[in-house]
């Protein structure tokens, strides 16, 4: 699943000054060393390749200046980037073992195929390297299918072992002869590991042996928890016990889709066990499984709607669609289970998944709350009814709101199975005009799921309405549906198609520029650089963000919400600019009032966005800066419309997730408040956010 949001600009060009902190300068460390550092962010925040400064890097006698260009080569990206890839293979055996690390962990970043084997050699050594090329390779995926299934077979440590289960999850087919042995291993985050392998893809292949380790006696001595009470269920920690998280695997792996016919009963019984674990986790991947089986889980899925737990009853109202039957008595005892928003807007959705036609559909049409409004625009386009979906809503696509628009104009939008009706498709076109740039972004890219040269003219003309948008989503939006013309029916661009668009003129936006390259006529894009900030800019970010997190002065932050405070630690050595944008945009009030606007149970919750819709941002965006952080419990990330989109939308993850591992920027994690962490459900309020 994307961790989306949706806006992106331009590179971030403020100039807040980076001096709020102490200037911090590690023993031995001058002002030469500071600018060589601040030339090597400037570099991966261009992605331009500067091979004569990264031999300088690599030369100092600093050691966090090595391991900083090492990653660097990774950050810069693929195409600039294969120039180094060979630098990084000879530094896997670097005396430093950081630099090492970090040279394999930028190779999986470059998903370098000439370097399988040098990473496969490199998982014989200490195993800080051995972990992240184990990753390394499971990002390179199937070019590197023997070389993991090899390690898997041979034995290694128990974090490279997990690294390589991991990667083994990336693979397709998952390679089940060579993770089901790691089921029955004994140390408990190996089990994890195993078990997310075959979770992960649900593969049957797997099924039994994961309904076997749940009736093993390291998991069936698990307290249960009938009444599930807060005061019987286990305490919020910082961390999840590897049996926890393989119970949350195992009930994630055994949804119908995998265990079929065959162990679909078996499944079933300990699904039913399952949802009435004493972990909240579990009981949301149970419940989610639960909701695979159709009618016969009414019961466990009704059962759920009572836990003591709100995203769990969320969990369930979100399950009912393939539940409940048209004829079905228990949505008003349902109702009456949760008067959140949350929970209710979920239910309705099912509600009309399962072709109920409750009353609240037409009272919240009408209701003065936004968020109701758009709930009936999303339940409509959760059905397969396609009269209904279009009658539901097609008039809130007049809305005075946008964001029940932009809901709206989504929900209209049949799979790309079925065809587009004319009625939907006079809609989307002219929503192509809609005053509001997000509409039209989303209108667009509904759009280009079926490009036709019939729309171009609509699109370019909402492309030029766009030029004068503060943000570049509708413009973006725009030349990616060209792409995807291009690509699908290149031929239907006559030359006078093809002159019009080859006399576009080069944007400004270098994220327009990269989108734009891959259709030939605006091959040139590809051409201009993007532009750097004043060096000055980088050595306030190195002087008041790096240095005090290398000599121990590590950088914090607490998100006061309604439902109490979290507590993080920024990670100021791994992502200088992403902390030094989340920090200057919470000193700014940026964060006050705002709500978790997207909170997926057992996964994240999401803030960010003054907009409370998922689209909202700050007006600018910031490169990313993948490194080894992993996001496990708690881990603090980006969130992304694609890459280098970040701004002011960051996640927090609920419980480890693995695909997300050099994906999206971890620039911290949670040290206090994982109980309000697993309190929290969608729309609720983050008073502000204090640096330190």
């Amino acid at each position: 699943m994307r961790l989306r949001k949706h806006f992106a600009v331009t590179l971030l060009l403020i100039g807040i000054s980076a001096s709020a902190h102490a200037q911090v300068l590690p023993p031995a460390v001058g002002a030469r060393e500071v600018t060589l550092y601040a030339r090597i962010l400037a570099m991966t925040d261009t992605r331009q390749l500067d091979t004569a400064l990264l031999d300088r890097a690599l030369a100092s006698k600093w050691r966090p200046m090595r391991a900083a260009a090492a990653l660097a080569i990774g950050q810069v990206g693929t195409e600039p980037g294969m120039a180094g890839a060979s630098r990084l293979r000879a530094l896997l055996k670097d005396g430093d073992l950081t630099v090492a690390a970090n040279a394999a962990y930028a190779l999986g970043l470059l998903r370098d195929t000439a370097s399988i084997a040098d990473l496969g050699a490199a998982l014989a050594l200490n195993h800080e390297v051995a972990r992240e090329a184990a990753w390394a390779l499971g990002e390179i995926g199937a070019p590197a299918r023997a070389a993991i299934t090899t390690a898997l077979r041979s034995g290694h440590d128990h974090d490279t072992a997990i690294q390589l289960l991991l990667a083994a999850s990336k693979l397709r087919p998952v390679p089940l002869a060579e993770v089901k042995p790691y089921l029955r291993e004994g140390h408990p985050s190996v089990v994890w590991a195993a078990s997310y392998a075959i979770a992960r893809t649900r593969a049957p292949g797997g099924v039994r042996e994961l309904i076997d380790l749940e009736a093993s006696p390291a998991m069936s001595a698990r307290p249960q928890n009938p009444d599930r009470s807060p005061e019987m269920s286990t305490p919020y920690t910082d961390s999840l016990s590897g049996n926890q998280r393989a119970r949350a695997e195992i009930a994630r792996g055994i949804a119908k889709s995998a265990s079929g016919d065959s162990l679909g009963p078996k499944a079933l019984a300990v699904l039913a066990r399952l949802v009435g674990d004493i972990d909240p986790h579990v009981r949301v991947n149970a419940v989610r499984s639960l909701g695979t089986y159709g009618p016969v889980a009414k019961a466990s899925l009704i059962y759920a709607t009572r836990d003591y737990d709100p995203n769990v009853r969320i969990a369930a109202a979100q399950s009912f669609g393939t539940v409940l039957s048209k004829d079905a008595t228990e949505l008003p005892a349902l109702w009456a289970a949760d008067t959140s928003i949350a929970f209710r807007s979920s239910l309705l959705a099912s509600a009309a998944q399962a072709g109920l036609r409750p009353a609240e559909l037409t009272e919240w049409a009408s209701s003065q709350d936004w968020r109701l409004r758009a709930a009936v625009a999303s339940a409509a386009g959760d059905t397969m009814d396609r009269a209904f979906a279009i009658s539901r809503a097609a008039p809130l696509t007049r809305d005075p709101d946008p964001r029940v628009r932009e809901a709206a104009y989504a929900a209209l939008v049949p799979p790309t199975t079925m065809p587009l009706e004319d009625s939907v498709h006079a809609l989307l076109v002219s929503g192509l005009r809609d005053p509001d740039f997000y509409v039209r972004a989303t209108v667009i890219g509904t759009l280009a799921d079926r490009p036709s040269v019939v729309d171009l003219a609509a699109v370019l003309a909402s492309y030029s309405q766009a030029g004068r948008d503060s943000a570049n989503d509708a413009r973006l939006a725009a030349i990616q549906y060209v792409g995807a013309l291009w690509k699908k029916d290149s031929s239907s661009l006559n030359p006078t198609w093809r002159a019009q668009l080859a006399g576009t003129p080069v944007p400004a936006d270098p994220l327009e520029r990269a989108a734009g390259k891959a259709v030939p006529v605006w091959s040139r894009w590809g051409n201009v650089a993007p532009t750097a900030r004043p060096i000055g800019w980088y050595e306030g970010v190195v002087r008041s963000i790096v240095m005090p997190a290398y000599v121990g002065k590590s950088v914090n932050a607490t998100i006061n919400t309604v439902r109490g405070a979290i507590r993080l630690e920024l990670f100021g050595t791994d992502a200088p600019i992403t902390v030094w944008n989340f920090l200057s945009l919470a000193r700014s009030g940026y964060y006050r009032n705002t709500r978790f606007h997207r909170v997926v149970p057992n996964f994240v919750a999401q803030d960010g966005d003054p907009r409370d819709d998922g689209n909202g941002g700050p007006g600018y965006v910031i490169r990313d800066e993948m490194n080894r952080r992993r996001y496990e419990r708690g881990a603090v990330g980006m969130a992304l419309s694609g890459p280098d989109t970040g701004g002011s939308q960051y996640f927090i993850t609920h419980s480890p997730q693995p695909h997300l591992d050099g994906h999206y920027t971890v620039f911290g994690r949670v040290i206090r408040g994982y109980d309000v962490l697993d309190k929290l459900v969608q729309g609720d309020l983050i008073t502000r956010v204090d640096p330190n």
